[in-house]
């Protein structure tokens, strides 16, 4: 019988299991939300690693398993959700390269890649989980220093060096395995290509020097240690992009040159912010707050005036802790000055008084701080010159004083001052000696002799320090090339009659070959036979009794082909002018009121170059190349000079070859000298008439090649 005390207690049961029931999935939930906050590195005595995964709740032992080839350790964390942000964390400390976070299906993947596979132990104590990575030293007494088991036989077959079309410099590296995986990576302005688990024979561990093929490359040096392998690039200068890319088992790393144009688009589009990334989501938080949460975050000290007040609402998401500080200090107005590692925050008003307040004092310190006398001793400039610098800077200063009636931090000029090449525009109107400073030369033992404040001389200092330089060099060569190609030919006829005498000696009795002689001919029109030159044949052609006709044909043919190269080159500094010639001076004679007077003209090899090196190692050069050359004799007795010469201005890369330019002169003629009529009469006509034939060629090429001579090249 259902009684109502019954009913009731099957309420209560209800009840009851329900509540359990909810209980039970507020403590899964709540199991569930065990979250992965941080993960620390510490190194231990022997060459070991501990990695701390740090929790924020009990922690159990992960999953753990491994992968030889690409070495990794792979951890799973069931239940627990990544509340770094961050998914890709570098490390690059002993073993361990990176590790990646993965979350996904409830669980937290954590991938721990090697350089190679080391024993670890892995221990569990309250929130944390430890990992141990172990020396591989015991690896290499179990199996052979090239190889680790289970790993596959990789290896460098082949390092070349190749130089583009463009100037690039290309790196050839031939694998065994197509399969090899390579880390390429910018350490101390070099570049690193590390190879893992990846042999190197003895024949390749060595440097190759490549700085003969005038690419961003220097040097390439090989090296193994038995569990990778490395390739450490030294580039020529800092004005280039490199990249990498793989063709089956052919690794090309190529570096192409920059210009500073292209230098500096590149520099614009990167992101200006390196700080670590964080997300901030807050409502009406007091900017004091945000302060103290980057300051735990960043490590770096940060001082906020009394006058930083206000509230702030954020919602950032990975974003660089230092876009986060400045985004919050534009909209607050506030500002920021940072030395060393200490941050002070303030209002841009009180930051600005401050700052006047400094320059102020620097002003006063300027003019009652005692005044001191240095010697600074000169190597490569001159003293007169780095003078003429200082004292210009110190002019220019007074003046500005003058009208603006400012004066001017010397400090904040020099702590500012940049280590790079400064142009007397550029310098003229900074302000390096005060008002009361004095500098003078000795030019006997150039050096400088400065009187001025000590926060003043070290300004000098830095400023000497940058002019004292040696001056680049530069080799200029050029060749200049006159070229000729001559050809004549000549065909000519002589038809003679001749009548012999009485008896039989008399007349001409040669009948084939040799020369008339005779020269009341009926058509004379030889060849231009000279000395020695061309030749010539007779034949009688008919002979009736006493009368003799007699033909004579005449040729000549001349090919004349020359080239006379001319190569002067000469070293000199940049933005120096150079001369080298070589010739003959030769007189001639004029006529005046004041009698016969004896003058001499110069007929040269000349190379006059101006060279102005560019940042880029081009060479801009103002050049004039002079190929004078004796000439033929007047009817007067005196010499002409047949002239040759170029001016010009050209920029032209470093090491490469350019045509400053040409003339080109051909003379092409043919002339035919007859018989009217029976020059005209076919197959016969030839008898009646003689042909010329000149066809001449000039050729004028100059070239020119700049080649900048690196500093220890231009010492020896």
């Amino acid at each position: 019988m259902d009684s109502p005390f019954c009913r009731s207690v099957r309420r209560m049961m209800f009840h009851l299991t329900w509540l359990i029931g909810w209980l039970g999935l507020a403590i899964a939930a709540g199991a569930a939300e065990i979250n992965l906050q941080d993960i620390q590195f510490t190194t231990l005595p022997g060459d070991q690693l501990r990695m701390r995964f740090v929790l924020d709740g009990s922690a159990e032992a992960p999953k753990v398993f491994q992968t030889d080839n690409p070495a990794r350790l792979v951890l799973d964390f069931d239940g627990v959700r990544n509340a770094m942000g961050e998914k890709r964390i570098p490390v690059n400390t002993g073993v361990v390269t990176e590790v990646n976070a993965v979350q996904g299906n409830g669980r937290t993947r954590l991938v721990v890649n090697l350089v190679s596979m080391v024993p670890y132990d892995l221990e569990t104590e309250g929130n944390e989980v430890r990992l141990t990575l172990k020396d591989a030293g015991a690896i290499a007494t179990t199996e052979t220093p090239s190889r680790v088991s289970g790993m596959p036989d990789q290896r460098i077959e082949k390092i070349d060096f190749r130089r583009g079309p463009g100037g690039e410099g290309r790196i050839l590296v031939f694998l065994k395995d197509p399969n090899t995986l390579v880390d390429l990576r910018q350490e101390g302005g070099k570049v690193v290509a590390s190879f893992l688990n990846t042999r190197l024979p003895s024949r390749l561990a060595k440097k190759l020097d490549v700085l003969d093929f005038a690419t961003p490359v220097e040097s390439i040096e090989a090296s193994s240690d038995g569990r990778k392998t490395q390739l450490v690039i030294t580039p020529a200068n800092s004005n280039y992009d490199y990249l990498s890319y793989q063709s089956d088992r052919l690794l090309t790393i190529e570096f192409r040159p920059l210009t500073r144009a292209e230098k500096e688009e590149i520099k614009k589009k990167k992101f200006p912010y390196t700080g670590d990334r964080l997300s901030l989501n807050f409502q009406d938080i007091p900017v004091r707050s945000v302060l103290k949460i980057l300051t735990e975050f960043t490590g770096l000290n940060i001082i906020a005036a009394d006058s930083v007040k206000g509230n702030v609402t954020l919602g950032l998401n990975n974003v660089p802790w230092d876009q986060a500080l400045d985004l919050v200090l534009k909209a607050k107005g506030l500002g920021k000055r940072k030395e060393g590692n200490i941050i002070w925050v303030a209002p841009l008003d009180e930051i600005i008084k401050q700052e006047k307040k400094e320059l102020e004092h620097v002003s006063f310190r300027e003019k009652t701080e005692p005044l001191r006398t240095e010697i600074i001793q000169l190597n490569y400039a001159k003293a007169v010159d780095v003078l003429k610098v200082l004292k210009g800077m110190q002019k220019s200063r007074i003046q500005k004083r003058s009208q603006s009636g400012q004066n001017q931090s010397v400090s904040h000029y020099a702590s500012n001052f940049k280590e790079e090449v400064i142009s007397k525009e550029k310098v003229a109107g900074g302000s390096v000696l005060s008002e009361r400073g004095e500098v003078n030369i000795d030019e006997r033992t150039n050096i400088l002799i400065v009187k001025d404040t000590p926060h003043n001389l070290e300004a000098v200092r830095r400023l000497v320090q940058t002019l004292d330089r040696p001056v680049r060099q530069v080799l200029i060569e050029s060749r200049v090339v006159i070229a000729n190609d001559d050809f004549t030919r000549d065909l000519g006829v002589r038809l003679n009659a001749a009548k012999r005498g009485g008896n039989q000696s008399d007349g001409t009795q040669t009948l084939l070959g040799g020369v008339l002689g005779n020269n009341n001919g009926i058509v004379d029109l030889p060849a231009a036979i000279g000395t020695g030159a061309g030749g010539g044949m007779g034949i009688a052609i008919f002979k009736l009794n006493r009368f003799l006709m007699q033909l004579e044909l005449s040729a000549l043919q001349n090919e004349n082909r020359g080239e006379i190269v001319s190569m002067p080159k000469v070293v000199t500094q940049d933005q120096t002018e150079a001369v080298i010639e070589q010739g003959e001076e030769i007189p001639f004679q004029s006529v005046s009121q004041n009698g016969t007077q004896t003058q001499f003209k110069e007929a040269v090899l000349k190379l006059q170059v101006t060279p102005h090196i560019t940042p880029d190692d081009n060479v801009i050069m103002d050049l004039q190349v002079t190929k004078d050359a004796r000439g033929e004799v007047t009817p007067d007795g005196q010499i002409a000079i047949d002239k040759r010469e170029i001016q010009t201005t050209v920029q032209v890369a470093n090491g490469e070859t350019v045509v400053l330019g040409g003339i080109y002169e051909q003379e092409k003629s043919k002339t035919v000298n007859k018989l009217p009529f029976f020059g005209d009469l076919p197959g016969l006509g030839f008898l009646f008439r003689r042909d010329q034939k000149i066809d001449q060629k000039r050729e004028l090429l100059v070239f020119i090649t700049p080649k900048v001579l690196k500093e220890a090249t231009a010492m020896r």
